[in-house]
């Protein structure tokens, strides 16, 4: 149903984002930009689930042109276009995690689809300079538990558009906070029973 592609020239015509409000009222083509919006910041957030092996190394542009219904859900027609086929695979992978999209509802058209066009970039961050290890895993652990608080508010925002019971817990992490969450309470464990034995010696 989704095809990937290897040209960048199926998007090089005029006019292929947001077709369906070429002649809507503005207010209308304004609501439909905040749609967009919010599925580019649901795609970027799934980004981070990704299995790192699949896109480790890898640096480029994904064009998601998405065919999308009143429900959030991607139609026949929906595009994914890349210039590396890796990418590609990672990126239907990510489609299919953030699915379904929030619906339209504030979008006061009476169309049935729309058409939008999502470029997303995959590309990994070199580090600046050189850190010490402690450095390094204080800094994998406070971006572990933002994650967290972003993933719960994510999720409760899909369960208000399916109308759910809102979530209190988080089921997915990143790539590799499992083990720096482990490994700090591991950390914290050595230090509480370090203090124990201290305060042992001096009775």
């Amino acid at each position: 149903m989704l095809g990937i592609f290897a040209v960048l020239s199926a998007l090089a015509s005029p006019g292929a984002e947001f077709a369906v409000a070429r002649d809507a009222p503005a207010n209308d083509f304004s609501s439909l930009l905040e749609w967009k919006n919010q599925i580019a910041a649901d795609i970027e957030h799934n980004k981070r689930y990704l299995p790192g092996v699949r896109t480790r190394g890898k640096i480029g542009v994904v064009y998601f042109d998405l065919n999308i219904n009143r429900s959030g859900w991607v139609l026949p027609g929906t595009r994914i276009v890349t210039v590396d086929r890796e990418i590609g695979s990672a990126a239907l992978l990510l489609l299919q995690q953030s699915q379904p999209f929030p619906a339209p509802d504030h979008v006061g058209l009476r169309d049935a689809a729309f058409r939008i066009l999502v470029p997303i970039r995959f590309y990994e961050i070199p580090p600046q300079q050189a850190a010490g290890l402690a450095d390094l895993e204080r800094r994998k652990l406070l971006e572990c538990y933002q994650a967290d608080r972003e993933e719960l508010e994510y999720q409760r925002r899909k369960a208000a558009y399916r109308k759910a019971e809102p979530p209190t817990d988080v089921h997915r992490v990143p790539e590799g906070c499992f083990e720096a969450k482990r490994q700090d309470a591991e950390r914290e464990r050595q230090d509480a029973e370090r203090r124990r034995q201290q305060a042992d010696a001096l009775r």
